[in-house]
């Protein structure tokens, strides 16, 4: 029982082991942090940018990643990677770097599919920004 505890105690805590990130996922961070470290030699922190995903249809599953650049940090530049419209959101699928800029990300399941859900800016519907009524188009 007690080993079964102490092996339950880091997952209970959410603490992972870390994994490596695709070289896509990687270069995306490394140009994010040069931008920081040019701005009056900021210091930059990926946060939890980088997520593994699985999309699937019923057709077909695919891994991915997500590099979400709101998790990002730059201690010289409060609004670096984000502005009123959201911020970079990147889909790495099979070497291909698909992005969007977004108010938020989730995965939905419907049916036997997984779907990602980004949420866009009112203006990617020829409204302003926060406009709610673009919702109906």
């Amino acid at each position: 029982m007690r080993a079964l505890v102490v092996t339950l105690f880091p997952i209970l805590l959410g603490v992972f082991p870390a994994y490596a990130v695709s070289p896509d996922s990687q270069r995306l961070i490394d140009r994010a942090a040069a931008d920081c470290q040019s701005l009056e030699n900021g210091e930059f922190d990926a946060g939890d940018a980088v997520t593994k995903i699985e999309l699937r249809s019923q057709f077909d599953t695919v891994q991915a990643e997500l590099v979400d650049e709101s998790d990002y940090a730059c201690s010289s530049a409060a609004s670096l990677y984000c502005g009123t419209g959201g911020c970079m959101l990147y889909l790495i699928v099979e070497g291909t770097v698909h992005a969007w800029q977004a108010t938020g990300w989730r995965l939905i399941e419907w049916g036997p599919d997984r779907m990602l859900l980004i949420g866009r800016d009112g203006g990617w519907c020829g409204g302003a920004g926060a406009d709610g009524r673009q919702l109906t188009h």
